[in-house]
Parts: C-alpha cells; sequence; structure tokens
C-alpha cells in the first residue's frame, strides 16, 4: 500500500466536495424547534431523579423496606457511604528502569495533608506469601507487584493506579518551581576506572533546579549504603512540600502541583494544605559483607507495618489477598464519638467499611455484629469474636453491605476487653 502525501490527500478531499456540492440544510419544523428540547430536558431531569432516588434507596433498607430519607447526619437511620482513604504507590527508577525507591503516600481529606513513608528498594519484605526485596519484585514484576507486596505488608489496599517516576517524569513534577532550596549533607561524587573521584553536587546549601533535584533522588554515591540515599530522599520530599506549602495564591498552587484531579498532583496539594507526616521505614542493613546489603525491620520494630499502615490510612480499601467483608459501621448511642472511638477496632478486624451512619434508634443497649444473608455467617463470627462480641442474623440480603456492625452503650467495656 502506497502512503497518500498530504498534498494527495488535499487533492482528494477538495474534489469529492466539489462533485458533491453543498445544499443549504432545510429549516426545522415547529416541534424540533421549540418542542423537542423541552422534552429533552425534561427526560434529563426525570432520569436525574430517579437516580438520586435509587441511590438514597439502597442506603435506606435496614429490615427489607423502604424508609423515609434521613438527611441530618445526628439524627436516627442517617447513612452515607465511606470513602476510603486515598492511597498511592509511586516506583521511582532511574534512567535505566531500574528501582531506586518506593513512596507509599495516604491523604486524609484535602485540608488535613497525610503521611508519606520511603522504602530503600533494597528492603526485605516478609508477609505470609513469603520474602522478596522490593528491587527484584520490581524486575520480576514491575510497579503492580511493588503495590501488591506493600498491600500485604501494611494491610491496606491503593485507590489510586500505581505510578513509576523516571527522573525525566519526577523533572517534570518539579519544573513549576522552577528552582527549590535544598541542603545536601554529602558531597555527591563519580569515580572513574582509575579510581579519581568527581564531586557533581557539592555539600551545602543550594538553589536546585529541578533537573539536577531529579537527579540528586536518584543519586548513590559509589561507596555509599542505600541508607544514605533513602535518608537524602526524604529530605526532597520535605523540602518540596514546603516549597509549595509557601505559595498562597490558590490558582499558583494549582500551577505548582500541576492541575489535575488524580495521581500524585491531589496529595501534593493535601500534603501542602495540612499537616505532612513523613519518613522513612525503621529500616537496618543486614549482611553488610555483601556488595549491596539488604535492610530490614530494625529491632523491636516487628509491628512497624500494620501499625503505620492503620495509622496512615483510617479507611482502608480491600486488597487482591484480603478479601475483606464489607461493612456498614453503625452509632446505635446517640453520640457519634462513640462510633469515631470504635471504628480502628473495627478496621483491625479485617473488613472494609463501605457505609457509615446511625441505627433506627439511639437505645442500642449492646455493640453487636449482624449478617443480612446465611452465606455471610462465617464472616461475622470471624468478626464478632476478634471485636468480643456476639453476633446476629438480620435477613436482608439488599443491605448496602455485608456486614452491620452497630455500637452499642457497652463499647467502652467493649474496647476496654479488647486492650486488655
Amino acid at each position: 500500500m502506497t502512503a497518500s502525501t498530504p498534498d494527495d490527500t488535499t487533492e482528494k478531499h477538495d474534489h469529492t466536495s466539489r462533485s458533491r456540492g453543498r445544499r443549504p440544510a432545510p429549516k426545522a419544523g415547529v416541534f424540533f424547534r421549540f418542542g423537542f428540547p423541552l422534552l429533552v430536558v425534561g427526560a434529563a431531569a426525570i432520569v436525574l431523579l430517579l437516580w438520586r432516588e435509587g441511590a438514597k434507596a439502597v442506603l435506606d433498607t435496614t429490615d427489607g423496606t423502604q424508609i423515609d430519607v434521613v438527611d441530618d447526619p445526628a439524627e436516627p437511620g442517617f447513612r452515607a457511604f465511606a470513602t476510603p482513604t486515598p492511597t498511592l504507590v509511586v516506583a521511582h527508577v532511574d534512567d535505566d528502569d531500574a528501582l531506586v525507591g518506593v513512596t507509599v503516600l495516604a491523604r486524609t481529606s484535602l485540608d488535613d495533608g497525610g503521611s508519606l513513608v520511603i522504602y530503600s528498594p533494597d528492603m526485605l519484605i516478609s508477609t505470609d506469601r513469603g520474602d522478596t526485596v522490593l528491587h527484584e519484585r520490581y524486575a520480576e514484576a514491575g510497579v503492580e507487584g511493588i503495590e501488591a507486596t506493600i498491600a500485604d505488608y501494611m494491610q491496606f489496599g491503593f485507590t489510586d493506579d500505581p505510578m513509576v517516576m523516571e527522573p525525566d517524569r519526577f523533572a517534570l513534577f518539579l519544573k513549576p518551581l522552577e528552582t527549590i532550596p535544598f541542603f545536601l549533607t554529602d558531597d555527591l561524587v563519580t569515580v572513574d576506572a582509575d579510581g579519581a573521584e568527581e564531586i557533581v553536587y557539592e555539600s551545602g546549601f543550594t538553589q536546585y533546579g529541578y533537573e539536577d533535584l531529579a537527579q540528586i533522588y536518584q543519586w548513590r554515591n559509589p561507596s555509599e549504603r542505600d541508607d544514605g540515599r533513602f535518608t537524602r530522599q526524604l529530605a526532597v520530599w520535605e523540602a518540596w512540600l514546603a516549597a509549595i506549602g509557601d505559595i498562597e495564591d490558590e490558582a499558583e498552587l494549582l500551577a505548582a502541583t500541576l492541575p489535575f484531579d488524580d495521581g500524585l498532583p491531589p496529595f501534593l496539594r493535601a500534603f501542602a494544605a495540612g499537616t505532612a507526616d513523613l519518613e522513612v521505614v525503621p529500616a537496618v542493613p543486614i549482611d553488610f559483607d555483601a556488595e549491596r546489603p539488604f535492610y530490614t525491620l530494625a529491632p523491636g520494630r516487628d509491628a512497624w507495618p500494620i501499625e503505620k499502615g492503620r495509622e496512615m490510612v483510617p479507611l482502608p480499601a480491600s486488597f487482591a489477598t484480603a478479601n475483606w467483608p464489607t461493612v456498614q459501621l453503625l452509632d446505635g448511642t446517640g453520640n457519634t464519638e462513640n462510633r469515631a472511638e470504635f471504628l480502628p477496632a473495627v478496621v483491625a478486624a479485617g473488613v472494609e467499611i463501605t457505609v457509615i451512619g446511625n441505627a433506627l434508634s439511639f437505645d442500642v443497649a449492646e455493640t453487636f455484629v449482624a449478617h443480612h444473608d446465611p452465606a455471610t455467617e462465617e464472616a461475622a463470627a470471624l468478626v464478632a469474636a476478634a471485636l468480643g462480641v456476639e453476633v446476629r442474623f438480620e435477613e436482608d440480603p439488599g443491605q448496602p453491605a455485608q456486614l452491620t456492625v452497630t455500637v452499642g452503650a457497652d463499647f467502652a467495656e467493649t474496647l476496654a476487653r479488647l486492650s486488655g
């Protein structure tokens, strides 16, 4: 097949237009000019109404019967969908697509900031599925493998698609600020074949351009262990977020973080607007004699992954190997603070909370777990055992979640038993 040149295409198009000619469009009739648009608007309004009422009906079904819509969060019967805490994993790679670091981010909301954790590519991760080193996992399964490994390790799912951050892509994220003030604690050097050392980035305080800072992020000196690099990576995040946080104009902030509603930009804006909790994994090197030692959790920090996960992600999403049951968490006491206080214990029982609201009455004496379909009896029993409460069967397959946890007046005693 011979490709047409731009000139050939133009000639064919002009010829076709001339051969067909042009005729004026006929005038629309009165119905299509006036009546039809009104029908379209009316139909759209009906569709919107049906969608809204249908969505409300899902939340308002409690015992197989339709109840009135409750819009007041303080009233019995109120319920709302619970949005999982937004989470994201970023795999930083060098120009050769080798893993140089993993960043895990969670944001509580746009105004309240969030948490960020940095993993070394040499981190040895131990889960029920076995042991793996992150840079080996990336080489085998890409960023999806990294995401699955961290999900198993920290016990929460990720709501956003994982990102691979090459140096050029990272530079594009840094570019809107042009320069960022950064203190480099050590010289960054190269060593030639003769062992001669050349300083590329000198230690000290400098206004670095975005391309240089992207290079500094991936840099590791020839004789440097990776704890030097991931500590430096944390400092880059701190400097970057501090520079974003200094921007007061809303339009400038949007431009500095790139005006997108998914991926990394919303996390940058949240961290800049609120409190940002940034840290590296508490790890220490093992096998010191190896050319590239692995890192493992510091002594006494074995519980860190799950504890940190619960701290970062108050409402975790389920993930591939978890298969958590969905739960609606209801307050039966008239004080929603009781429900909030009980929420971490429910999350720790291994569930995904999809609905939060109030029971039909506020005189519930005992906290309990209800399942609404015989098929979920086993899941309900496991959650009830984890909470130390009774399980009930309230048949209603139409409920918006598989299980219902209702907080009763005895919640404080229940929490005391769990902590004791």
